[in-house]
């Protein structure tokens, strides 16, 4: 894995990691983002948005993201959601506007959510993108084989680290 880069880093939310990945904290959301091989990222969330810090968090990611998109051209996301209880409508009109901005370069990416409440959450966020990017997944194991076959060395679902 190689580290995501991004044009703001701000010290007090950014932590590179030693498997490098990278850490993005707020108060109340944390953000673990991995490169898994060139245009393929790994962004496994704890938490969710509930003041500016942690705007500020979701902002990073997706500088993270388009970073990544830019190096690489393309983009496929395998997103773990199952520890953030919801996305506030504020977070789903932002990555909506995002992911239309890059509509071209996203490939089909991947969700994997616990509650039904995040998965009416990634639907409507596919509804305001006019197209379905997303994929949701309610099974680890599933979203885990499928991250597989892009990354094979990877055995289980990564946790986001505290610090």
């Amino acid at each position: 894995m190689r580290e995501p880069t991004s044009k703001h880093e701000p010290v007090d939310i950014r932590r590179v990691q030693a498997d490098g990945s990278v850490l993005l904290r707020g108060p109340n959301l944390r953000v673990r983002v991995a490169v898994l091989k060139a245009g393929v990222v790994l962004a496994s969330a704890d938490g969710e948005v509930l003041d500016a810090k942690d705007q500020s968090v979701e902002t990073a990611v997706l500088e993270e993201l388009e970073s990544e998109m830019r190096r690489a051209g393309t983009l496929t996301l395998f997103a773990d959601l199952r520890n953030s209880p919801r996305v506030p409508a504020p977070s789903r009109e932002k990555l909506a506007e995002w992911a239309k901005r890059n509509r071209a370069r996203m490939l089909a990416s991947h969700v994997l959510v616990q509650s039904k409440l995040m998965e009416m959450a990634v639907s409507i966020v596919s509804m305001l993108i006019g197209q379905r990017v997303f994929e949701v997944y309610t099974r680890p194991a599933a979203f885990l084989r499928l991250l597989q076959k892009v990354a094979p060395k990877l055995t289980e679902l990564p946790t986001v680290p505290e610090r």
